[in-house]
Parts: structure tokens; sequence; C-alpha cells
């Protein structure tokens, strides 16, 4: 009788969307992640934006992640503070940057998708040498 009650319990969960990320496997997340993000391409900057009307750049990445499922904290610092750093980053996992702060989500091919002050959400290459020298580290919120 509980393996009828559980399996009914999850399969509601599953119809609901509310089973967690990880249930769906990570990897389709990840790529979720950054096939929403560019969703917002162009969309302008705007000081303490959090949704397409304009978004600051944590304000950016918070929302791409919470439309997977998934809430992490508003500010960089915060950011930092709640993931794991990582030394090998995959699409998806966020990377930080120095003076000023700054964050943005890894899509792979040595890019990043980020809400610029300029460009508004927009896709730049870390090699770009304004960023490689200003690169705090890369974060993921996946463990």
């Amino acid at each position: 009788m509980k393996k009828i009650i559980l399996t009914t319990i999850i399969f509601f969960l599953v119809l609901s969307g509310c089973v967690s990320p990880q249930k769906r496997g990570i990897s389709n997340v990840r790529r979720s992640l950054v096939s929403d993000a560019k969703k917002y391409m162009g969309v302008r900057y705007k000081y303490g934006g959090t949704d397409p009307n304009g978004f600051d750049c944590s304000g950016f990445v918070q929302f791409v992640y919470k439309k997977n499922g998934l809430l992490i904290p508003r500010t960089v610092s915060e950011m930092e503070n709640a993931a794991l750093r990582v030394k090998n980053p995959k699409i998806g996992d966020i990377v930080t940057f120095n003076d000023p702060l700054h964050v943005g989500i890894l899509i792979g091919g040595n890019k990043f998708i980020h809400s610029s002050t300029i460009k508004g959400v927009t896709i730049d290459k870390l090699s770009e040498k304004w960023y490689k020298n200003k690169i705090r580290g890369y974060f993921t919120f996946f463990f």
C-alpha cells in the first residue's frame, strides 16, 4: 500500500513539474539553462533588473536558473558563497569576475552569456583580454 501511495505522489509531482532538476538529468538542465539564456539576447541592462524588462548581471543569472527550477541567491557574492568552486566548469556553471563584480553563465566554446552594462544580454569570449584578466572563479550549483 505504501508503494502505491509513494508511486502516486511521485507521478503527480512529475506531472506538476515539482521534481527537482537533478531528477530530470543534470546534463539536460545544463543545456536548458543555456537555451533559455539565449532567448533573452539583446534585453537591455537595467541596474537591479531581474526580469525581461531589463537585467543586471546577477538578476539575469538568477532569472534563468529560476526558470529551470533552481533557486539561487541574488548577488554575485551570495552566489559564490552558495555554490561550489570548480576547476573544470561545464556549460550551465557560472563564471565570476572582479572589478566590478560580475557574473555570467558558461555556454561552451570558451564563451559565456551575461548582461553587460553596454550591450545588455550578450555572448562574449572568456579569452577576451578584459574578461580573461578579471576572472574570479568558476562555480557550480550542481552538487
